[in-house]
């Protein structure tokens, strides 16, 4: 019995690592017609995109079939789910507003964000890239402060466009730095990534406890990192100006901004 119990932990360990070890490869495109879309994100029911062309968000499904679609948004950006709400940054508004039920609500916020380019929900958190102010709002309940300024050394920022809550750190796409950077959730500087590796304009970021996935538009391509900085793989294949990207357990979904579509990869 307990050589069956050693073969089968043995068996599965090995598949755990098969897995992890696997390439991303190409596997299908969805046609978004009519659309220039900018962000990404997988929901329960279906794929949500914001749209700048038309200033919409839809929600599709995985053959590009509109199933939702919301109008009237100014210049929408990098989108995140959280709780069947829809978080959307208004570029052209300066403001945040969530999709709930059907409506579309203004998110209150003490700090106003000047163009916000991407933000991210978790519980009572949520982090704000904010573009012209070179900073990140953290709403963490009642409590709102920011951290960073402009500027091109770590810890510094220029022009950020996305950011990513993981655990306890906040993973920001210092996109005209062409870098990422990760903090603490309180603001810390921690760790430069990319810096070395030629990146124009990190416009779009996911993250997982394993790796974060960076879209480096300037060169149509997304690059894959683990969490020391060392780079996993290099994705290349039907990327048109790639400006974000969205993990789905064994996928990663990416935009293509001016050909109006969304590249899948997978295990």
């Amino acid at each position: 019995m307990k050589n069956i119990v050693i073969a089968v932990l043995s068996l599965l360990l090995l598949i755990s690592c098969s897995s992890r070890n696997k390439k991303y490869e190409y596997s299908k495109k969805i046609i978004l017609k009519g659309m220039n879309p900018i962000s990404i994100a997988v929901g329960k029911n279906g794929i949500w995109v914001s749209d700048s062309k038309n200033n919409q968000i839809v929600k599709i499904n995985e053959n590009g079939k509109v199933l939702s679609r919301y109008t009237g948004f100014k210049r929408p950006m990098h989108i995140s789910i959280f709780n069947r709400k829809v978080f959307v940054p208004e570029y052209l508004n300066d403001s945040i507003k969530v999709i709930e039920n059907g409506k579309v609500l203004p998110l209150a916020l003490s700090i106003k964000p000047d163009a916000p380019g991407g933000i991210d929900v978790n519980g009572r958190l949520i982090v704000i890239a904010d573009f012209y102010h070179h900073r990140i709002i953290v709403k963490n309940g009642n409590n709102t402060f920011t951290f960073g300024k402009k500027g091109h050394n770590a810890g510094e920022l220029f022009y950020p466009t996305d950011v990513k809550i993981i655990n306890d750190k906040i993973v920001v796409a210092d996109a005209y730095n062409n870098r990422v950077q990760i903090f603490s959730v309180k603001g810390k500087f921690l760790k430069v990534i990319g810096e070395k590796d030629s990146i124009k304009v990190a416009t779009g970021i996911d993250a997982d406890k394993s790796k974060i996935v960076v879209t480096d538009s300037g060169n149509n391509r997304v690059i894959i990192y683990d969490w020391q900085g060392n780079k996993i793989q290099v994705l290349t294949q039907s990327l048109n100006y790639p400006i974000d990207a969205a993990i789905d357990n064994d996928k990663i979904l990416i935009s293509n901004f001016h050909v109006g579509s969304i590249v899948v990869y997978d295990k």
